[in-house]
């Protein structure tokens, strides 16, 4: 019986070291921090005013996946590119690693890359759209930033939160840039070079000639600019569909929520979480942002709190069964060997 497959496979993507539970206790730290603030019992009353139709919000998984998966689809080469529902399951596989374990949404990436290779289609195209595709959605995240400042330029009197947003907003437009020029000139090249000098190692110089490879792939998509543009339009498309998760549960708890307000509250939201994507599953930041933002619009903390747990609801409830169904993938595979072993006793 394989177990958790995913502790062997070559991915290595949840080994625990410092590196991971220190954030991961950090998180903890600040939402067990939030609550004991808050405190509990609000919260709980807020969400028992909706009930079991809060589960209602996981709907917007089916938009979530499918979407995620074609922005990522469509930065292929029309000769490899998968098939929808294949982007679909990689993508929402990919989604689970990223909420559910510690890997600074790194991880995720990987494991979409790699069902995807399991799947047939090349490994050079997967990971070098995998890659491009983190850029998207960082361009996404500064688009989304920059609609959050608008929307608190309308709704927010005061120039000290504007001018304060804004700077924040152009300070994570300028890191995405910096992050598409160092894909675009080599920078996977560059680094492994880097590692390879450090190893003092002939058997790693192979590396260099794959990251070479890579970085040329990289580069053959970003020239294809429709490509990228359409992947950009398809993420941020989906933003915009998932503000009505907070509209929806903010009405099933009695509190209904305007759209605008639902806008600049999902967009703050999203650029606070893009900027802590080290803190697994940004744990105490997605909250204490939802207090902030919704104090500014005049918003019980309670209400805010129970509306990052239905945000959060969608995400996990989905992802454990994704979880397992990585596991399988993964298990079909390690089962492979030993079915061509025994094939060949014969």
């Amino acid at each position: 019986m394989i177990i958790l497959p995913f502790f062997w496979t070559n991915c290595h993507i949840i080994t625990m070291n410092a590196k991971k539970i220190i954030p991961l206790l950090i998180g903890i730290a600040l939402i067990s921090g939030i609550f004991i603030w808050q405190g509990i019992t609000p919260v709980v009353g807020q969400l028992g005013e909706a009930g079991w139709s809060l589960l209602l919000v996981c709907v917007f998984v089916v938009p979530e996946y499918l979407l995620n998966g074609q922005a990522w689809r469509c930065l292929f080469p029309r000769s490899t590119r998968p098939g929808i529902m294949q982007s679909l399951w990689a993508t929402g596989m990919g989604s689970a690693v990223n909420t559910l374990l510690p890997v600074a949404t790194i991880g995720g990436e990987l494991v979409k890359a790699r069902v995807l290779t399991l799947w047939g289609i090349p490994a050079i195209d997967t990971v070098s759209t995998v890659v491009v595709d983190k850029a998207v959605q960082a361009v996404v995240t500064g688009i989304w930033a920059l609609i959050g400042v608008a929307f608190i330029a309308v709704l927010v009197p005061g120039d000290a939160t504007i001018i304060s947003a804004a700077l924040g907003a152009l300070t994570l437009i300028a890191g995405v840039a910096a992050f598409i020029a160092i894909q675009v000139y080599g920078g996977v090249s560059f680094v492994t070079k880097i590692a390879v000098k450090a190893s003092k190692s002939e058997k790693f110089a192979e590396f260099s000639t794959k990251a070479s490879d890579l970085d040329a792939a990289i580069r053959l998509i970003y020239a294809h600019r429709g490509r990228f543009v359409l992947s950009v339009v398809t993420r941020l498309t989906l933003r915009i569909i998932l503000v009505g998760e907070l509209i929806l549960a903010a009405h099933l708890m009695g509190h209904p929520i305007g759209i605008a307000e639902a806008i600049m509250l999902k967009t703050l939201i999203g650029a606070l979480r893009g900027l802590a994507f080290a803190i697994p599953g940004q744990l105490g930041v997605q909250e204490g942002g939802y207090i902030a933002v919704g104090a500014l619009l005049g918003f019980p903390a309670s209400l805010m709190l129970a509306v990052s747990l239905a945000n959060r609801l969608r995400e996990m409830l989905p992802s454990a069964i994704m979880l397992f169904v990585w596991q399988g993938v993964e298990g079909n595979n390690l089962r492979k060997p030993s079915v061509v072993s025994a094939g060949s006793k014969d």
